[in-house]
């Protein structure tokens, strides 16, 4: 997979998952309190958001274990993950103050599962206002990513120069 694509390729699968994160902590609501399938959904959903975690510092894990430093992050690249976190928690806040209200409206109209209604919504919202930060974010990794090539091709050629002074 070219560099680019799998770049795009985390942003839109980082924005899914806020969607889906967000989405689904309301969507489980509809469940009653303590119940194993309410637990069972807060337990993967706190995986998912752990396991992304993770994938995302795997070349600063792989660095460490390979003895390199860890390349430093661009303070304009974490400042977008911090927004798209940042705007993800917001709609999360804002279901939570307009879940009373609107899951009952919705429960009057005859909607089975308000909640999951309100999830779908939420999480499509999280996910729509969170891509541009993610798409943003993956353009710079692109940037550093050609930057690092020409620089490493460049010094090679440096050092077969030098290598072939030597000679």
């Amino acid at each position: 997979m070219a560099p680019g694509t799998r770049h795009r390729a985390r942003a839109l699968v980082s924005s899914a998952l806020d969607g889906v994160l967000i989405g689904a902590a309301e969507a489980a609501l509809d469940h009653p309190r303590r119940s194993p399938v309410r637990r069972r959904t807060y337990l993967a959903l706190g995986a998912a958001m752990l396991t992304d975690g993770v994938l995302g510092e795997l070349p600063t894990v792989r660095a460490i274990a390979a003895g390199r430093p860890p390349r430093p992050v661009e303070p304009a690249q974490q400042q977008l993950a911090v927004a798209a976190g940042l705007v993800s928690v917001g709609w999360g806040f804002v279901v939570t103050v307009v879940d009373g209200p609107l899951a009952r409206s919705l429960q009057r109209r005859g909607v089975a599962r308000p909640h999951l209604v309100l999830g779908v919504a939420t999480g499509l919202v999280t996910a729509a206002t969170t891509l541009p930060m993610w798409w943003r974010r993956a353009t710079l990794r692109i940037r550093e990513d050609e930057r690092t090539t020409v620089e490493a091709a460049d010094l090679a050629a440096w050092e077969a120069e030098l290598a072939a002074v030597d000679r």
